[in-house]
């Protein structure tokens, strides 16, 4: 007992003489904390790391005199001789200088790492306007593989999902998807899309970025067309130093456990249509000319997914030229399963105004095969200190096979059922080539006075689909003698096949002088020239399937039935079409734009910009018919005022205001009929572009590090808003098209924020949104005689596409010591229309949806070597869609609330992810 006293006493005496070492390791030139850096006592065992809050502690030293070394990646080396008392807390704070090289005529200096958080941090702190930035490396650790679901973890984002529950574009602060545009290193793309200016982000691998900005407040030097934000995806560039990196992973798809993976062959598919092979519209198609192969179907259980990504940069010839190739491939499969009520066009006045009717209930089950490729390559050569030349090469190609299947019509007891098959492949290639040179030509390289900046631009995006079959089968269901269903022969439907393609070709020419007179005073000056081509293509066959005597035939598979042309008529190609069109765009602007720094505190960025449009287009419609071609021409003036307060060096307050514009895609000019996935979509050669005006304002604080808190708001004003409705074209006609809908409004608040406490984290945001428009609704109803009658009714409602409530949250854990990462995220969007109804109480919401996702990295070998894991979709949420009306048909499949009526509900099942990761 006496020695156990002595022990207790001996630890207790160590306990009370050991002392605590601790502090903050900042770079010496931003005063920013080097999350990941160490300290480590000289042979000794005692050592730290600066934590994710930006402090290390080392406790348990004795006292005594020790030689301290602080180090970090790219910075110079730090060491020093400490005295640490008995039982005391030392503080001991390192500044570290990077690493520079001094080149013959040219200095090239460590820029830090570009990619981290800590710099996407410092990036949104000095940037002259509104903006939010994710780094490469948090990208890394997200759970997603594409930037079009990294934007859904942006504040004030959300993302419209594909058929596979997949992000594929972005709505930004309410406004929908024509409201943006995408910019790559700064440098405007066009789109894919065969009937949209905006681009599908689910084309772009995230793997590829050195960070995706979302910029929200125009400046005079940007362009012009985007109301609710612009997407910059700034691509990895060229190292200070050998930098190799590459990715192999792999994984599967949950939702294919419960359904196999249905898939076909593309290995015959002509890229090009009968007609066009003929050379001749005139000329009769033949049956042989037609493969079936892609409506053959293979089944596959959980088929593999695979990424590869391979990335190689240096700075070489006396560290004159760098270079940076990259490459991604991404080969995934991917499905759900979607329950839709079809409606009839016109709702029914019984029981209630306006009651939806539902012609059938459809059950679509989704398979998806993707391969993904990213190219990206960036040269700089630096001629002397005051002259450089940049080279960007993109490359993206996205190609997607999707089969889906409809099964039999619910509603149906006996009767007629059929069930539908269809097979889509589609290939979406996007490549840019930017020559850009920077020149300083007077004053000191260093810092001088007048500087010219200049970009000549080729790109060009393209969409084809050279397969786009279907057919159905049909069989009658009747009842036997004790009335239950028996299910008859299937006889197989006519086979259609549809041929399109499109692509927009991009001149683009950028020139920028900026003019500095006095060290807190800047002036610019610029220019842009584009000249676009859009060409678009549309060709569709039905073949027949009676057989010659005119019985039906029966269906034993696709492969072995008989088609024919009937009447022969259809053999040839409708030379009339209007989806077939050219098109040109030409756009003009300059702008000048003041920067002026005040008393080391204001800063003041504003300006003024000038952009002309002018717009034709030419389409095979007959000559008689309404926008068989179209020109038109406009000018826009864009102010634009951006204030910035700076309350203390990690704080500011900022105002911004400017004018955006939103133009028409062009399949939205060309009044020609299109088949939609649900409906029949038509273009509308009098809709007009959009004008907003834009208020934003923002509290901003950056503690250090990582740690950010942002606190702001926003007000727009916009004319003539666009937006997708139905518009009855007759009693038996309703069309799907864009549409102008007067004045909106849209306003509300942002709240984005990141704290950190040694090795844990909690990072998120939150947006609020309110938008309004008030636009004409029909109502059939009855009067008082109980004859029907149509009325007009005047209805107030949300944008299309805007969600009241989005959110983010996550919980990080980064622990250096171990070299562990790991993160829980939750995503939310809440409810939004989706669909705008010409009737009064019918337009479709989307419910308010969650989704949790969980990732996770180990790093070993000297953090050169790491493995990960991504789980997505982990408590496999549905999408449901819903007619906020009291329900009057709550006997029908999925129907569980008597307050609304569920016309669609999307499943898609957790996806995971397991690879490994070199890093040089």
């Amino acid at each position: 007992m006496k020695y156990t006293l002595y022990l207790l006493l001996l630890f207790g005496l160590q306990a009370v003489q050991a002392a605590t070492l601790k502090g903050t390791i900042t770079d010496a030139r931003t005063g920013e904390p080097l999350i990941g850096a160490t300290v480590v006592l000289v042979n000794t065992r005692f050592g730290g790391t600066v934590g994710l809050d930006g402090n290390y502690v080392i406790k348990g030293v004795p006292a005594g005199t020790y030689t301290c070394v602080a180090q970090y990646i790219s910075y110079q080396k730090t060491q020093r001789t400490i005295v640490v008392g008995e039982g005391v807390t030392s503080t001991q704070n390192f500044a570290l200088a990077e690493g520079s090289r001094e080149l013959t005529e040219v200095i090239v200096s460590a820029s830090g790492d570009r990619e981290s958080e800590n710099n996407t941090r410092r990036t949104e702190q000095k940037a002259d306007n509104v903006l939010n930035i994710i780094g490469a490396k948090a990208i890394s650790l997200l759970p997603d593989i594409t930037v079009a679901n990294v934007l859904a973890r942006v504040s004030g984002v959300s993302v419209v999902r594909n058929g596979t529950g997949d992000g594929q574009f972005a709505i930004i602060r309410g406004m929908d998807r024509r409201y943006n545009y995408t910019l790559v290193n700064g440098i405007k793309i066009p789109s894919p899309d065969n009937k949209n200016r905006y681009v599908p982000m689910d084309i772009f691998p995230a793997d590829l970025l050195e960070r995706l900005e979302v910029i929200k407040a125009l400046t005079p030097n940007m362009e012009g067309d985007a109301i609710g934000g612009s997407m910059n995806m700034v691509m990895r560039s060229a190292p200070d130093y050998l930098v190799l990196t590459a990715t192999a992973s792999g994984g599967y798809s949950q939702i294919f456990g419960d359904q196999p993976f249905q898939g076909f062959s593309t290995k015959d598919i002509n890229f090009r249509s009968p007609s066009e092979i003929m050379g001749s519209n005139t000329a009769y198609a033949q049956p042989s000319q037609f493969s079936r192969t892609s409506l053959l179907y293979n089944k596959v259980a959980f088929p593999v997914n695979g990424l590869f990504s391979l990335s190689i940069g240096n700075r070489i010839f006396n560290r004159r030229l760098g270079f940076l190739l990259g490459g991604s491939y991404q080969h995934t499969y991917r499905g759900g399963t979607t329950t839709f009520f079809s409606l009839n066009g016109q709702p029914s006045p019984d029981p209630l105004p306006n009651t939806p009717i539902f012609t059938s209930i459809d059950k679509r089950v989704n398979s998806n095969e993707q391969a993904r490729t990213g190219l990206n390559a960036k040269f700089d050569y630096a001629f002397t200190d005051r002259h450089k030349l940049s080279l960007y090469g993109l490359f993206m190609q996205l190609d997607d096979k999707q089969h889906r299947t409809i099964l039999g019509n619910e509603l149906t007891t006996f009767g007629d059922v059929t069930t539908n098959d269809r097979s889509v492949f589609r290939r979406q290639t996007i490549y840019s080539a930017t020559l850009q040179g920077d020149h300083a030509l007077l004053g000191q390289s260093a810092d001088p006075k007048l500087k010219l900046n200049w970009s000549a631009v080729y790109s060009q995006a393209k969409s084809q689909t050279p397969s786009w079959a279907s057919y159905g089968v049909t069989y009658r269901v009747e009842p036997d003698v004790n009335g239950n269903p028996v299910r008859g022969a299937q006889y197989i439907n006519p086979v259609s096949y549809i041929w399109t393609r499109n692509s927009d070709r991009d001149l683009t020419g950028y020139v920028n002088l900026v003019y500095n007179p006095l060290p807190n005073a800047e002036l610019s000056v610029g220019g842009m020239y584009r000249d676009k081509d859009r060409n678009n293509y549309y060709n569709d066959y039905s073949l027949a399937t009676v057989l010659p005597g005119g019985d039906r035939q029966l269906f034993t598979s696709v492969d072995k039935a008989t088609l024919s042309f009937f009447p022969i008529a259809t053999a040839l190609s409708d030379s009339a079409n209007g989806n077939n069109y050219t098109a040109k765009e030409q756009i003009a602007a300059g702008y000048v734009q003041g920067k002026v720094t005040l008393a080391q505190r204001w800063q003041l960025v504003g300006g003024v910009r000038f952009e002309n449009t002018n717009q034709s287009y030419v389409s095979q419609l007959p000559v008689t018919s309404t926008g068989k071609t179209g020109k038109i021409s406009y000018l826009d003036v864009l102010p634009s005022l951006h204030l910035k307060y700076q309350l203390s060096s990690r704080e500011n307050v900022r105002f911004s205001y400017f004018r955006g514009i939103s133009r028409p895609g062009y399949f939205e000019l060309v009044p020609a009929n299109f088949p939609g996935d649900y409906y029949i979509e038509s273009g509308n050669p009098y809709l007009k572009h959009t004008v907003a005006d834009n208020i934003d304002f923002r509290y901003e604080l950056f503690p250090g590090g990582s740690q950010q808190l942002l606190l702001g708001g926003f007000y727009k004003n916009i004319k003539d808003p666009i937006e997708y409705g139905f518009n009855v074209v007759s009693n038996v006609n309703t069309v799907y098209q864009p549409l102008n809908f007067g004045t909106a409004t849209n306003f509300g608040a942002e709240l984005v924020f990141a704290k950190f406490w040694r090795d844990w984290g909690v990072t998120g945001n939150y947006t609020f949104t309110k938008s309004s428009i008030t636009t004409s609704k029909r109502v059939y109803g009855r009067d008082a005689q109980g004859s029907t009658v149509v009325t007009e009714a005047q209805q107030t409602r949300p944008l299309q596409g805007q969600s009241d409530h989005i959110a983010n949250l996550s919980l990080v854990y980064k622990n250096q010591r171990i070299n562990l990462d790991a993160q829980l995220a939750w995503v939310y969007t809440g409810k939004r229309i989706n669909i705008v109804s010409p009737y009064l109480g019918l337009d479709y919401w989307q419910r308010g949806t969650s989704q949790v996702d969980f990732s996770t990295e180990k790093r070993f070998g000297g953090k050169r070597f790491s493995i990960f894991a991504k789980l997505t979709n982990l408590l496999n949420n549905p999408i449901i869609s819903e007619v906020l009306k009291p329900n009057t048909v709550a006997s029908l499949p999925e129907q569980l609330r008597t307050d609304r009526i569920l016309v669609q509900k999307d499943v898609f099942g957790q996806s995971y992810l397991i690879g490994f990761r070199y890093k040089h």
